[in-house]
């Protein structure tokens, strides 16, 4: 992985404007200038991979929310949707490989492997990745540090 600077506005932009092409409608985008670094690659496969999460989860019809807020040294983004919440005895676990609110389904596209991937390439590119429950929706955060 290399990582490099990333004008985190327009990546967050173009992914949210092209979600359809992944299968994943009505996802909207709060813009808000900010360089990050990042390798713009796994950055994308991390933000598809919660965003199906957030799709799977979501109530039908509503929005999936992209927001960017930033300090003086990192840049948070936060990906909300609607719907059901994470189970409170499986949350310290959602990032663990295998771990899936599917366990033993029959779609081979759901092992438990997409968060754990997205916090692994965030823990790769210097960054974090939480998931909370709000009160009406289910938010995850990932955080990179900002370009110079």
């Amino acid at each position: 992985m290399q990582t490099g600077a990333i004008d985190l506005n327009e990546f967050l932009g173009h992914v949210s404007a092209n979600a359809h092409f992944a299968g994943i409608e009505n996802v909207t985008f709060e813009p808000g200038p900010v360089p990050v670094r990042a390798d713009e690659y796994s950055l994308e496969d991390t933000v598809t991979h919660i965003l199906r999460n957030a799709d799977r989860h979501r109530i039908p019809g509503k929005s999936i929310v992209i927001s960017l807020t930033q300090s003086e040294a990192t840049a948070s983004v936060t990906i909300r949707n609607e719907g059901a919440r994470i189970d409170p005895a499986v949350m310290e676990n959602i990032f663990e490989y295998s771990v899936s609110d599917l366990q033993g389904a029959s779609d081979s596209a759901r092992r438990g492997q997409g968060l754990f991937v997205a916090k692994t390439y965030m823990a790769k590119m210097g960054g974090t990745l939480s998931a909370r429950n709000e009160k009406d929706d289910v938010s995850f955060t990932m955080t990179l540090q900002q370009a110079d």
